[in-house]
């Protein structure tokens, strides 16, 4: 079985992620899909964008949420990346759907950024859209928030729907300070003489982190907030953590859903500890997408895994690291070690 290889955020090493100019050259490149994330504005417009703040992407600070679809649409998403890419705009969902529809039979990972305020009509919002684009049959609607994938499977039966998961909770992208601030870790209740779980924070600062020059760790520890808020609605540190905890073994953890995933989104560092996982997955039916894979000895060896995608930064060279790849495989049993920081 060959993975396919999907553009993660589109060629987002050689163009602005998550825009149209990268879709575009990710098939250019040979990318069999594209992965991009979906968010709602304030006045309930559709943009690709990750990050809910787009201090890095644009030369103002904001949070998509707050902000209308006319104030996203006037600013700048492509200087950032290269001056050759000025005044490239936020795209539209509609755009990039429609984009992806003309370019052929690609397939779209279209993750579901949950808003912050669980509005219930952001899913059929999206929904209408891939339906206006007839792109149905070609779109897997993924997301941390797995009651967004329930309600697109209630419906839109026919539509592809995957749990985006950590795995392994170590493996997560988040860096020691965060796990610090917020008191997620093993007895952290009776370790800080707390008799309740505290609420997630607002936003974090650069004094709660106590490091100099903290300003981009706090903006990024700010949006992943945000997407654990928006992910898990109203739940406490530790019932979040709960979560995550459930989610260790990806196979055992959708086989307790009630209702049918078609695909498992998981952080590819889970296969190392957990190698059974995917073949566990596929006799439920259910397929697998590892991310972020970037690097040779990563591809060699989960190919041993037999996953049915790759979500990566180098399309292009994940294929010939693909296409090189030893007939005698790796030793599941043998898994590297491993130093890099899994990307979201």
């Amino acid at each position: 079985m060959t993975p396919e290889i999907i553009a993660h955020r589109g060629a987002s090493y050689l163009a602005p992620e998550n825009t149209l100019t990268a879709f575009r050259k990710a098939v250019e490149i040979g990318a069999d899909g594209v992965e991009m994330d979906v968010q709602q504005t304030v006045d309930a417009g559709l943009v690709i964008h990750h990050d809910y703040i787009i201090d890095l992407h644009t030369d103002i600070s904001g949070k998509i949420y707050d902000m209308t679809m006319f104030e996203l649409r006037g600013l700048d998403f492509g200087s950032w990346k290269d001056a050759i890419f000025k005044d490239e705009k936020i795209a539209t969902l509609h755009e990039a759907l429609q984009l992806c529809h003309d370019l052929g039979e690609i397939t779209v990972q279209l993750e579901l950024k949950a808003t912050v305020d669980n509005d219930p009509d952001f899913v059929p919002r999206v929904l209408a859209e891939i339906r206006d684009t007839q792109m149905v049959d070609r779109v897997i609607l993924v997301s941390f928030n797995h009651d967004l994938l329930r309600q697109a499977k209630q419906l839109e039966p026919q539509l592809r729907v995957g749990a985006l998961v950590y795995g392994a909770v170590e493996s997560m992208l988040f860096p020691p300070q965060f796990w610090d601030l917020t008191g997620i870790a093993s007895n952290w209740q009776e370790e800080n003489g707390l008799e309740e779980p505290e609420q997630l924070p607002d936003t974090v600062t650069p004094e709660e982190l106590n490091a100099e020059n903290s300003s981009q760790m706090t903006r990024w520890l700010t949006d992943k907030v945000s997407m654990l808020r928006a992910s898990f609605p109203g739940e406490s540190l530790q019932e979040i953590y709960n979560h995550l905890q459930q989610q260790r073994d990806p196979a055992d953890y959708a086989a307790g859903l009630d209702f049918k995933l078609d695909y498992i989104s998981c952080e590819y560092h889970t296969a190392y500890s957990n190698p059974t996982f995917v073949r566990r997955l596929h006799r439920m039916g259910i397929k697998v997408a590892l991310w972020t894979v970037d690097t040779q000895d990563a591809v060699d060896w989960l190919l041993t895994v037999e996953p049915d995608a790759f979500v990566t930064n180098r399309p292009d060279r994940v294929r010939e690291w693909m296409e090189k790849a030893q007939t005698t495989a790796p030793d599941p049993a043998d898994s590297p070690e491993t130093t890099d920081t899994p990307a979201e």
